[in-house]
């Protein structure tokens, strides 16, 4: 058994080569191997820094602005007629904000969006949003409606969705923003084939009454593949929706040879990908070397034992062997040196 999970393991690194060089697709049967090659993908996808989630977030809103306007607004009487471009603001804008020149009944607007994964640190959230509003305004003098969406619980319980201060005596003002925490929404009302853009956020939102979190993740996935976009696009939606989902339900859920099959036609996916494979080499690379140098070290340590010393034993050479910190070899090593006679080395700390 154990011969045989060996050769699983090596194919398993062989496919991934190969995938790399565009010589294999994803497993569409699943044994230990592809278990293990669909595992090497998943953490890929998993452990991946919050830009990726960033750019992801603001192509979807690019591509379906009018989904996110009509959430973001409340209203479905609301025409996008233009994505502006906030490249030259001077205050500082994330990564994911969305601006666009929207259309409304009584007048033409601004719309700002801002996604957050998690809670603002650098600033409270109140002040961004009044900073970004009043920017926008003064630069396209038009009125501006802000929207923040948070998407991983517990993000944006503690937000208020205006900044207040002053006194009808020394002025002042009030200032309001909407606030959406996606992962409070009923999903039933979003799993709409016509709303594109919010698919992928489905599997963060709650469940109808009595559906495990696991079935309407199935739901929404099979919605999610029965929509008419292209193959590109279809892989974009079940990939955002993948990485999303992860922030509120178990990542075994999305871990599925066809699920992995169409997601792969996304250039996020392999993007996200290629960037794991290449953060996974070098991470090897640094523990190998580290590990060297802590086998290293350990032969010193040794070597010197026997030298100086007759009267050790099999047990202190086993002990001596199974210590992987480096810094402890390296103090044993100076004691091994300098000591007189073997009574003079302290073992106490095993450095396991």
């Amino acid at each position: 058994m154990v011969s045989c999970l060996n050769q699983e393991l090596q194919d398993s690194w062989e496919w991934v080569e190969e995938w790399k060089d565009g010589r294999s697709d994803v497993p569409r049967s699943i044994g230990v191997g592809g278990q293990i090659r669909l595992t090497y993908l998943h953490n890929c996808r998993y452990n991946t820094d919050m830009s990726t989630f960033d750019n992801i977030f603001k192509h979807i809103a690019g591509e379906f602005s009018q989904d996110f306007a009509v959430l973001a607004l409340k209203t479905s009487e609301v025409e996008v007629t233009g994505r502006l471009n906030t490249e030259h603001i001077t205050v500082k804008m994330h990564q994911s904000d969305m601006v666009y020149h929207v259309r409304l009944p009584d007048e033409e607007a601004i719309l700002h969006i801002e996604a957050q994964t998690d809670d603002s640190t650098y600033k409270p959230m109140y002040l961004r949003m009044l900073a970004y509003s009043s920017v926008l305004a003064l630069e396209y003098e038009k009125n501006v409606y802000s929207t923040v969406l948070y998407f991983r619980p517990p993000a944006g319980r503690s937000d208020p969705g205006f900044y207040q201060y002053g006194n009808e005596d020394r002025g002042g003002g009030i200032f309001r923003y909407n606030v959406i925490r996606i992962y409070e929404l009923e999903g039933e009302a979003f799993l709409d084939p016509d709303a594109l853009g919010l698919l992928p956020f489905t599997g963060l939102m709650n469940p109808p009454p009595g559906m495990s979190r696991k079935d309407w993740t199935t739901k929404c996935i099979e919605t999610i593949r029965t929509v008419d976009v292209d193959e590109k696009m279809r892989g974009t939606l079940l990939f955002a929706f993948s990485l999303f989902g992860s922030f509120v339900n178990p990542n075994e859920l999305f871990q599925d040879p066809l699920l992995e099959a169409i997601m792969q036609k996304s250039p996020f996916y392999e993007h996200v990908i290629q960037r794991g494979i290449e953060q996974g080499i070098e991470q090897g690379r640094e523990q190998g070397l580290e590990q060297g140098r802590i086998d290293e070290k350990r032969t010193d340590v040794l070597k010197v034992v026997r030298h100086k010393f007759a009267d050790f034993s099999d047990v202190v050479l086993n002990e001596i062997s199974g210590i992987d910190d480096l810094v402890y070899l390296d103090d044993l090593f100076e004691q091994v040196l300098t000591a007189e006679s073997f009574d003079d080395i302290d073992f106490s700390k095993n450095g396991k």
